[in-house]
């Protein structure tokens, strides 16, 4: 059994020059992609839409500001999380945010949103995840977006109705591509889709990260503040008349990340080429087999060029390698359509890794030099567990969880919702490595999820989530792991 991450620096051969020998020792002695973990389990944002049928034209006599439909509001919460990492160390975090909003709306043509929100994460002693102790988390201003509607300006202003339509959204805005494996994050972006009928329509995204986005790859330098990549996509999507829905997508990734430096303790005067440039080309569909079962699928083949490993080099050199990795997802979800609104949902996750990597998202401790990389990696999202958590690479993860609302129809507990989710993971290749220390082992563990959601007013709601991981024969580390989340939400 051969140890990864922690070790992997101990098959190095003689490199001819000192620093980088020394710096291959001890890069690795805490693994950097625990600190970016944290960062990348992100909150998906909660979008809203209008809905309505809209035939009739708008007054134009009516001033502007009895033409525009203006709301705003806010939130306040506090959380607690307390979890044990891959190190064996036990972190607290208590996050106080205050959120504000505003949206405004023009004859439902033209749409503005601004979102505001001011996190402070205050941890115990030496438990911050990056190293920066105490601090607010930018940015500030999180959220802005222009959205027009041209089949409502038409509908609007000339009383016409069309099947043709193009949406368009401009600013920093969330994205989630597809089934969100390929990416799933905050960009500044524009997206125009174009609706030539009630069932074919066509996304499109050309898009950049912000600063303060979270790379994949840890062992840069300020991975967590400096990742510039942008994008490039399109997704035709066809919808049955039953609704089933099915697409295909082309997404481009290009980094733009000039910097060399590597993550502490990596000498800064050390040259490393970061930069991964990928392509993904994905297929899926989602719908439903009668009234009560709900599926959902997605393909990805990735394609595209990183960079080996300079460490794994007898000169310390690096070589572009083709990528040839892939993806997908699969999820089956049953409705009882009981009176608790239960539902039973199933799921399995599928990235590839490659077996040569001794960190299958990085690239200091990556890819051997004259190889393919067959690690898959984006910046995607996707449930892997409270407690472990792992990144989107080298992993098949199997979920069932169920959920329901025990108590509905009670005046207090009617939006008490209670659930359960058990995971199973393994690697996708045994003797590749995940984000964390691993061993020539395919079982990673199992996990219990357990979480409540009570909405107790139509303000105020609380949230409990808790999860506990069982390792397995594939981690180093094989104590036992505990993650809790507390958390109450008043909005205004």
């Amino acid at each position: 059994m051969r140890p990864k991450v922690d070790g992997w620096f101990t098959k190095v051969r003689p490199l001819r020059a000192g620093a980088i020998a020394l710096a291959a020792g001890s890069v690795l002695i805490a693994s950097p992609a625990m600190a970016q973990q944290d960062t990348r389990r992100i909150e998906r944002q909660l979008r809203t839409s209008e809905a309505g049928d809209f035939r009739v034209r708008v007054d134009t006599s009516l001033t502007l500001a009895e033409r525009t439909q203006f709301d705003y509001g806010g939130f306040v919460s506090l959380t607690g999380i307390w979890l044990n990492d891959s190190n064996e160390n036990s972190r607290r975090l208590i996050q106080p945010e205050v959120a504000l909003y505003a949206r405004a709306s023009l004859d439902g043509v033209h749409t503005v949103f601004v979102r505001s929100r001011f996190p402070y994460r205050s941890f115990s002693a030496g438990d911050s995840f990056d190293g920066r102790g105490d601090r607010w988390i930018e940015p500030f201003l999180d959220r802005y977006v222009y959205t027009f509607d041209l089949r409502r300006a038409l509908e609007a202003y000339q009383g016409m109705s069309t099947d043709f339509n193009l949406n368009l959204s401009v600013g920093r805005q969330f994205v989630d591509w597809g089934a969100g494996l390929a990416l799933s994050e905050t960009l500044y972006a524009v997206r125009p889709v174009i609706e030539l009928s009630r069932q074919f329509k066509i996304d499109t995204l050309v898009g950049l990260t912000p600063e303060h986005t979270a790379d994949f790859d840890a062992s840069r330098f300020n991975s967590d503040e400096k990742t510039r990549r942008s994008y490039i996509g399109v997704k035709p999507t066809y919808t049955f008349r039953n609704g089933t829905e099915v697409y295909a997508f082309a997404l481009i990734m290009r980094d733009h990340y000039a910097d060399t430096r590597g993550r502490p303790p990596i000498p800064s005067t050390l040259v490393v080429d970061f930069r991964t440039n990928a392509e993904y080309w994905g297929l899926g569909g989602s719908g439903s087999l009668g009234p009560d079962l709900l599926w959902q699928l997605e393909g990805i083949f990735q394609t595209g060029s990183s960079n080996s490993d300079p460490f794994r080099d007898p000169l310390g050199q690096q070589s572009k390698q083709d990528i040839y990795a892939g993806a997908a997802r699969g999820q089956l979800t049953w409705l009882v359509r009981d009176a608790a609104r239960s539902r039973v949902q199933g799921e399995v996750l599928m990235f590839t890794g490659d077996g040569d990597r001794n960190v299958t998202t990085d690239t200091i401790g990556g890819n051997r030099r004259f190889t393919n990389d067959e690690a898959f990696n984006s910046l995607g999202f996707a449930n892997t567990g409270l407690a472990f958590a792992p990144a989107l690479s080298n992993l098949i993860s199997t979920r069932l969880g169920a959920s329901t609302f025990p108590l509905a129809g009670n005046d207090v507990f009617d939006q008490l919702q209670l659930g359960a989710d058990l995971l199973l993971f393994n690697k996708y290749t045994s003797r590749g490595a995940i984000d964390q220390p691993s061993r020539d082992a395919s079982f990673l563990g199992t996990e219990l999820d357990l979480y409540a959601n009570w909405r107790i007013t139509g303000d105020l709601a609380v949230q409990a989530r808790y999860g506990v991981f069982f390792p397995g024969a594939g981690l180093q580390n094989r104590d036992t792991r505990h993650f809790l989340l507390l958390g109450v939400t008043l909005s205004f």
